[in-house]
């Protein structure tokens, strides 16, 4: 039983790992930035499920590789809706609002990498309200204490499968948006 637990451990830790590569950074071409597009998504989701730095990972380089190709990338724009994030960035005493506000643009790139044909901004909007509502779970799991009444309304329409209408609704309401 011992045996098989350990071995399960090196299983996982191996996994996570592996998964989290800050690949080329030297993009001249187009195709240099559509080569690197797997590994932008798969660094999105690793960071998704694992919000908190530790001396296995490095989640800042992960975010500066992804921020840099986003930054650079000269076929998408993403764009940084305020109505989502105001009442995060807002709240001073929230410590992790910059980290959502990144997990939001994240989010948002994923679905537009992968829907660069037919992009639909809210279903990228909801994409980066989903990212959030998985690290905010994730961060629970760490830190019970840890509540925000804006991320507990996300999750309670991510669950009820209302979080694509409400996400429409808002974008429909005249607000600030910021590129990125």
């Amino acid at each position: 039983m011992r045996v098989t637990v350990i071995a399960l451990f090196f299983v996982h830790f191996s996994f996570y790992s592996i998964a989290q590569t800050v690949g080329n950074t030297s993009w001249k071409t187009i195709d240099d930035y559509k080569a690197e597009e797997p590994n932008i998504a798969k660094n999105i989701v690793w960071l998704e499920n694992n919000p908190i730095a530790t001396e296995q990972n490095d989640t800042k380089a992960l975010s500066e590789y992804i921020i840099k190709w986003l930054t650079n990338v000269p076929y998408l724009k993403v764009v940084l809706d305020g109505v989502f994030l105001e009442s995060l960035m807002n709240n001073k005493k929230f410590k992790y609002a910059e980290k959502f506000k990144v997990t939001y643009l994240f989010g948002k790139s994923i679905y537009l990498i992968e829907h660069q044909d037919n992009p639909d901004e809210a279903k990228a909007c909801t994409r980066g309200v989903e990212g959030m509502v998985r690290v905010y779970k994730e961060l629970n799991l760490l830190d019970p204490s840890l509540r925000n009444t804006t991320l507990d309304k996300y999750v309670r329409l991510s669950q009820k499968g209302k979080l694509e209408s409400y996400v429409r609704d808002r974008l429909s309401e005249p607000g600030e948006t910021l590129s990125y």
